[in-house]
């Protein structure tokens, strides 16, 4: 994953993160430590690692050229693809297979998502897939369907692409600005692009000639433009990484940032958020001509690429954890960054603030993203082709 960065910098006066009714942690960030543990390596460019969440303990690895790999056990790596794009897909740089989603009730309804760069025209692409049962080692690319596509027709990088089910079963998707630097077409801002936001559909229904319909409590469901309708927030540069937490269904988001800030955004599941993007990068000023009659959310957490946090320049969007074997850090958020390779904790405490802390650290295996089993134990995966577990203690 690389960064295009632009420079032109100032500074300026921002709002406040918005208040989320949100789990408080149970511990300070600063009082644990982790360590990544190895669970499976042999992947190729893996970029997301997920499960079905239905009890079959299988877990499933994206790889950026357009396939998907099984590992059951927890370690045992299945030969051949559960899933091959690869026809489909264009790969490299932030191209590729994205990420896939199981349906929330798999074992009955065995479907699957999937986000990726289509080879025709790298176009963002969010498909449906029909497994013969949730037990099936392979899914056949002959039962695409088609729910929509995100235009990219000019650059090649920011295109997001994280699927996740939240509450009420609907599915969000992630989606960059379209690339470049600076967002050179408004698209973040602008509502009736799909471009720098978080979408929000309901996958389970079909309406009229979609394949989804429209929540009718997405903020513009009402909206004379089709674009406007999928819209849950905006104001985003790439959210690569994005996640629900399973305590409340709030969403964490780790939106990739521009010359000199990472941010980090907690949002509650009302949705009607600006994140700012192009007005503002983290807490400063970006483009001070695209901030007018905003009324933006500001994040919970920067970080910058320089000093206390050198060599960072793509933040990798992590999980708050809710598993059982490390009960004592319950609601603490864990992310890392591309170059880094830092490992941090945020949690929200008492009072509503964040404090952060560098927990632990990836070195050079550049960790490109997260994910939960199905007891929502925290795992990874990096370019260097290996499959990790979070194992988190106390200092």
């Amino acid at each position: 994953m690389r960064l295009l960065f632009v420079a032109g910098l100032t500074i300026g006066a921002l709002a406040v993160p918005a208040a989320v009714n949100a789990t408080t942690a149970t511990i300070s960030p600063a009082k644990v430590a982790v360590h990544l543990n190895k669970r499976a390596g042999g992947f190729v460019d893996p970029v997301a690692v997920t499960t079905a969440r239905d009890g079959a303990t299988r877990t499933y690895v994206t790889e950026q050229r357009g396939t998907v790999r099984l590992v059951t056990g927890g370690t045992h790596v299945h030969s051949g693809f559960y899933l091959d794009l690869r026809s489909r897909v264009v790969s490299g740089g932030e191209q590729g297979l994205l990420s896939i989603v199981f349906d929330p009730k798999f074992s009955s309804h065995p479907y699957l998502w999937a986000a990726y760069t289509r080879k025709s025209d790298g176009a963002l692409q969010v498909s449906r897939f029909h497994a013969s049962s949730a037990s099936a080692t392979s899914v056949s690319a002959s039962t695409e369907v088609g729910l929509f596509t995100v235009p990219h027709p000019q650059f090649t990088n920011h295109n997001g692409g994280q699927l996740i089910f939240g509450r009420g079963g609907y599915l969000f998707i992630s989606t960059g600005d379209g690339g470049n630097g600076g967002d050179p077409f408004g698209n973040a801002e602008k509502l009736t692009s799909l471009s720098g936001k978080l979408l929000r559909i309901d996958a389970e229904h079909f309406c009229g000639a979609h394949h989804y319909c429209i929540p009718s409590t997405n903020p513009f469901h009402n909206a004379s433009n089709a674009n406007k309708r999928l819209v849950f927030d905006w104001g985003l540069r790439n959210p690569w990484r994005f996640s629900i937490d399973a305590a409340d269904g709030s969403l964490w988001i780790g939106d990739v940032g521009q010359d000199a800030f990472e941010e980090i955004d907690h949002v509650g599941i009302n949705g009607g958020k600006d994140f700012g993007w192009s007005c503002r990068e983290g807490n400063t000023t970006y483009n001070s001509s695209r901030c007018s009659g905003r009324h933006m959310t500001g994040p919970v957490h920067v970080y910058s690429h320089g000093t206390n946090d050198s060599n960072g320049c793509a933040v990798i969007g992590g999980f708050a954890y809710h598993g059982t074997a490390y009960s004592f850090a319950k609601g603490l958020y864990f992310y890392s960054d591309y170059c880094s390779g830092h490992l941090w904790a945020l949690g929200r405490n008492s009072s509503g603030g964040y404090p952060s802390a560098r927990v632990g650290e990836a070195g050079g295996i550049h960790l490109t993203g997260f994910g939960q089993n199905d007891s929502n134990e925290i795992l990874a995966v990096a370019q260097n082709g290996n499959l990790y577990r979070l194992v988190i203690t106390k200092r």
